[in-house]
């Protein structure tokens, strides 16, 4: 009998193994065999092992349990989420080769997934090398998006791009980080998604994200529909099981490096090693009905990795990050809450009680006098809203941490084409502001919104810039808080992007806590800020509307209610986010420096060029005529100048 050469009996065997049934393994079973982690993402690299993290293990046996038809992650950052989706997609290439669809928020995105995760994946890993062809080989039928294996393909798309969903027919579906995804023209990306798996009987379906707005996240909306698992840990003292929660983590204030854990039963303070052993010997139970949904859900209070350097111990480090978060304002209290908490983020409550911000108003300056600035003051904004007949603008001190205070609220009445109204707006902005401890201060930065007569605030702010910005409001849901366009218009101005309901979450936040501090808005008796001013302000009420079957938060203006003044805080909040990110202050250093002016001998009465005389009787529509100059050290610069 002629012998088959060894080339064909191995092209054969290679054949025949394609039609063998899967092996009987888990996913997680198989990356503990095969998989190798690299430095550059983990930093843990070698060997993968769910010893760093045991809640890792049945999320995968979910995978491809016959029962579930999906699974949902709604997991804090840095658990090893993205590496569970992984050893799916690589359990797939090599054990069970068939189709696989990877969606991302975004095609950037998705390419980024590629080249910093996927492609690594497949480099450290020996069991995979010669299953996809490198791009630079004349054999091989991949792109960054789209990779051929014997048996199957794997293909990433941006749920952003609705046409990349046709002509993919995929068992396996893993859609990641749904919550940054957006409706498109054809609906919701992880319905689309999902058909694509239509005409496959075991066909595997993940979900994946941590969460974002109450009332708006998507794999919030998913895991509600779920069987709701957490991860439930002994206590080493009573052996009680409990979902460990920020709320049991205690310790004595300004001593974050002694943060413990309290047990919920025993309330026995715990250490952060006694923390670690909790976890190690968790387990998952659901806290719900099973209809073929498995949903998991786990916060950061669950890693097991080391802190960082500096920390005495990883609980150290979470309470310092909660901290500076707390300190740092709304959008990092939101960003911990998800990605720490994997909790949805609630904003404020729906409406402010424009009363009771009213009632907060103090007296710095003087009724019948110009303003006096408190000395907490280092560097002024200003913001202009054009109305048709009319030019607002408003005036705003700023101190460490945020805190602000109002300075002033003026009309300039007048048609905006006019050069007279733009005239009386240079007054204002040239403006001498005396200190309460003693020389004056100007505005820093100025933004102006391009909503109306937009041909004549580009040829304002042409000749005026950086000082003064053009800035443009961005109803997108998410929308960053300042976007900076990289080159400048056909008018010579370089155009900033503000995203007004992110900004307005900020403002009414803000408007909610009690204490001066961090975040906390002062306002003047007088100075243009009358009850018209503060129903302006607290105008707006966010309301929850579904999109496409989805929720989404959004502001809205009731019906005869008008909005001028929190329209200009929001853009004073965009001049001083542009004024830090362009000149970076160092406040610190500037509120040393007036806190050592303060506390120095002052005479019984300042000199005569410190007092302030009232202004003659004037109409409203006239603009302030600047403080009397005195002499400073620098100017334009918003710091207080002319010491004595």
């Amino acid at each position: 009998m002629k012998t088959i050469p060894a080339s064909l009996r191995i092209a054969l065997a290679s054949t025949l193994k394609l039609f063998e049934p899967p092996a009987d393994v888990k996913v997680w079973q198989w990356a503990e065999q095969y998989r190798r982690l690299n430095k550059d993402v983990t930093a843990v690299p070698g060997r993968y092992s769910t010893s760093t993290g045991p809640y890792q293990r049945e999320p995968q046996e979910s995978f491809t349990d016959p029962a579930v038809q999906t699974t949902v992650l709604l997991w804090a950052s840095r658990l090893g989420k993205t590496e569970c989706l992984n050893n799916l997609e690589a359990f797939t290439i090599d054990v069970n080769p068939r189709g696989i669809l990877v969606v991302y928020p975004t095609l950037e995105s998705a390419k980024k997934w590629s080249k910093e995760f996927f492609v690594p994946m497949i480099k450290a890993t020996p069991r995979l090398r010669g299953k996809i062809k490198e791009a630079r080989t004349k054999e091989a039928n991949n792109t960054i998006l789209g990779k051929q294996f014997p048996g199957g393909k794997i293909s990433a798309i941006g749920a952003n791009s609705p046409s990349g969903f046709r002509q993919i027919q995929a068992p396996v579906v893993i859609c990641d980080e749904i919550d940054a995804m957006e409706n498109g023209a054809e609906g919701d990306p992880v319905a689309l998604a999902f058909r694509r798996a239509d005409n496959y009987r075991d066909s595997v379906q993940v979900l994946s994200s941590t969460p974002t707005v109450k009332g708006a996240s998507r794999i919030e909306s998913h895991f509600e529909k779920s069987d709701k698992r957490k991860w439930f840990c002994p206590c080493p003292k009573c052996g009680a099981h409990q979902v460990l929660a920020w709320s049991q983590v205690e310790w004595p204030e300004g001593n974050p490096e002694l943060a413990a854990v309290k047990c919920a039963k025993c309330f026995e303070l715990l250490t952060d090693a006694e923390r670690r052993a909790m976890v190690s010997a968790g387990e998952w139970r659901s806290t719900s009905e099973f209809k073929g949904v498995r949903g998991y859900w786990l916060n950061g209070l669950n890693t097991l990795m080391p802190a960082k350097k500096g920390f005495s111990n990883r609980l150290h480090q979470m309470v310092a990050e909660y901290i500076d978060a707390k300190e740092t304002g709304e959008a990092a209290m939101m960003a911990w809450t998800n990605t720490f908490l994997a909790e949805s983020y609630e904003p404020p409550s729906e409406k402010i009680d424009t009363a009771a911000i009213k009632e907060r108003a103090e007296s710095y300056g003087g009724e019948d006098a110009r303003p006096v600035l408190p000395r907490y003051v280092l560097q002024l904004t200003a913001a202009v809203d054009v109305q048709g007949d009319r030019l607002e603008c408003e005036v705003v001190g700023w101190g460490l941490k945020d805190e602000c205070w109002g300075v002033e609220f003026r009309r300039i009445p007048g048609d905006p084409t006019r050069d007279e109204v733009w005239a009386q707006l240079d007054d204002i902005l040239a403006t001498d502001y005396a200190h309460e401890i003693g020389g004056v201060m100007r505005i820093s930065r100025t933004a102006i919104d391009i909503g109306y007569r937009t041909d004549r605030v580009f040829n304002y702010v042409k000749t005026r810039q950086p000082r003064v910005i053009a800035i443009k409001g961005s109803a997108v849901i998410g929308a960053a808080p300042l976007q900076i366009q990289p080159k400048q218009n056909k008018y010579g101005v370089r155009l900033y992007m503000v995203g007004t309901g992110t900004q307005k979450d900020a403002i009414y936040s803000r408007l909610q806590l009690k204490e001066h501090g961090p975040r906390y808005m002062h306002w003047p008796a007088g100075f243009g800020y009358d009850n018209a001013y503060f129903e302006q302000l607290t105008a707006e009420q966010r309301r929850t509307i579904f999109h496409n079957g989805f929720p989404r938060s959004e502001w809205f203006l009731p019906n005869g209610k008008r909005n001028e003044a929190l329209d200009l805080r929001v853009y004073n909040l965009a001049a001083w986010d542009a004024h830090k990110y362009h000149t970076r202050p160092n406040l610190e250093k500037l509120s040393a420096d007036m806190a050592e002016k303060n506390s120095a001998p002052k005479p019984a009465e300042p000199p005569k060029e410190y007092q302030l005389k009232a202004p003659e009787p004037q109409p409203e529509i006239q603009a302030h005529k600047p403080a009397p100059v005195i002499p400073r050290v620098r100017r334009g610069g918003g710091f207080v100048g002319g010491w004595k």
